[in-house]
């Protein structure tokens, strides 16, 4: 069990702002391909009053080549900046076999976020640049050791300062949300 603590952005420049991270010393970790698909739990319960997600995902590093398989339970946002909530993680063998015990247990909802990330690291900071399928361009700023949000807001401000975006960018909605707002679902 963590607790997941960042900050999502929209951008409309991904190649200005990668160049303003390598210029602060962010290095590039992975390139990594995602596929997530949430489960939708209705009628048990309703998850979007509850603010709570499902998600399965694969997940293909291109600089590793290698596959990652996992579902994480995402609990209720406690703070919406920097957003916090709880997430359960587990790794799973086959996310195919999973979705299809979702099926067979009549969970017939079950929408996929498709997005290629590429993942820097920056002091205590983890900076995913997305391009999400349907929805464009964001950047999220997770951070690694979740002790002192206050560090981590002052952190935030400074990087926004330098690459040149400000809190009008933020984005406090999930990207499922969003995909479900765009498909008129919400």
């Amino acid at each position: 069990m963590s607790q997941e603590v960042e900050v999502k952005l929209r951008i409309s420049n991904v190649k200005q702002v990668e160049e303003k991270l390598r210029g602060l010393g962010a290095k590039l970790v992975d390139i990594v391909e995602e596929e997530d698909h949430y489960i939708d739990l209705a009628p048990c319960i309703n998850m979007r009053d509850l603010d709570i997600a499902l998600r399965v995902r694969r997940s293909r590093s291109l600089v590793r080549d290698a596959m990652v398989e996992e579902m994480t339970f995402k609990g209720r946002r406690v703070s919406e900046f920097p957003k916090i909530r709880k997430e359960i993680t587990v790794n799973i063998s086959n996310v195919e076999s999973v979705l299809e015990i979702f099926r067979e247990l009549g969970f017939r909802n079950i929408y996929v976020v498709s997005k290629t990330r590429k993942v820097y690291v920056l002091n205590k900071m983890k900076i995913f640049l997305d391009s999400v399928k349907g929805l464009g361009q964001f950047m999220e700023v997770e951070l690694l050791e979740p002790t002192d949000l206050n560090i981590f807001r002052d952190e935030l401000a400074k990087l926004f300062t330098a690459i040149g975006v400000d809190e009008s960018c933020i984005e406090r909605k999930t990207y499922l949300e969003l995909l479900l707002e765009k498909k008129g679902f919400v």
